[in-house]
């Protein structure tokens, strides 16, 4: 069973911030308990607090998580993401480097790491419906970065991200090229088109790529799946 603190630190992880109210109708538990469990997460340190006004009315406190709360709720595996990095970086010849800026030097890194993962990978999932390869992958993300969903859309399927390995490396450009890499592993992996769908609320900090369209052969039911 999923504890109040879990689900508390998952949707503020999801959404970006709630207030009081606004997790008291997700829950289905009374404000007053609610704000009990905020107290204790916020005294851990793991939440941080803005004021925020709808224009009418009194401004109403919204919840966030904090660094530490977004590093000790869903930990990245930092550890694999060093070791992939430092053998593919072996694979590469100086001259592929010459002229290049350091975001350029990154970026190409992360596309061969994408590719040869995927090489590495894809065969595993040959003859796999479409949606369980979107499970499979969904999973190796989850295990990444620990928060990865998946669902089932009347489009096809969206798998979101929110705490990307690779997000901070490339922070700083657009966040099509910021999700590429992931974009370029997904669609080899899944044999399917997959296009980058930007986050509406930045602060969650969420990637989330669209594959479309579903294979006609992958009859599967309609109902909505997350990790």
């Amino acid at each position: 069973m999923i504890s109040t603190k879990s689900e508390i630190l998952a949707l503020l992880k999801r959404n970006g911030g709630y207030s009081v109210n606004e997790l008291s109708a997700k829950l289905g538990l009374a404000p007053i308990t609610v704000r009990q469990h905020l107290v204790r997460l916020e005294r851990d340190g793991l939440l941080s607090t803005d004021q925020q006004s709808n224009g009418s009315g009194r401004p109403h406190q919204v919840f966030h998580l904090s660094a530490k709360g977004h590093a000790a709720a869903f930990p990245r595996r930092s550890d694999r993401l060093v070791e992939l990095l430092v053998r593919e970086i072996g694979f590469l010849d100086g001259d592929q480097l010459t002229g290049l800026s350091p975001r350029q030097k990154t970026s190409l890194v992360l596309r061969r790491l994408a590719g040869r993962l995927a090489d590495e990978c894809a065969p595993l999932l040959q003859g796999w419906l479409l949606q369980e390869r979107v499970v499979f992958v969904t999973e190796m993300m989850h295990a990444d970065g620990g928060f990865a969903e998946w669902e089932k859309t009347d489009a096809g399927y969206e798998i979101r991200d929110f705490n990307c390995l690779f997000h901070r490396l490339l922070d700083e450009g657009p966040e099509g090229d910021i999700c590429e890499w992931h974009r370029s592993f997904l669609s080899r992996m899944l044999g399917a088109e997959v296009r980058v769908n930007p986050c509406s609320d930045p602060s969650a900090q969420c990637c989330r790529y669209v594959i479309e369209p579903v294979e006609a052969t992958d009859a599967e039911p309609a109902d909505v799946a997350t990790r």
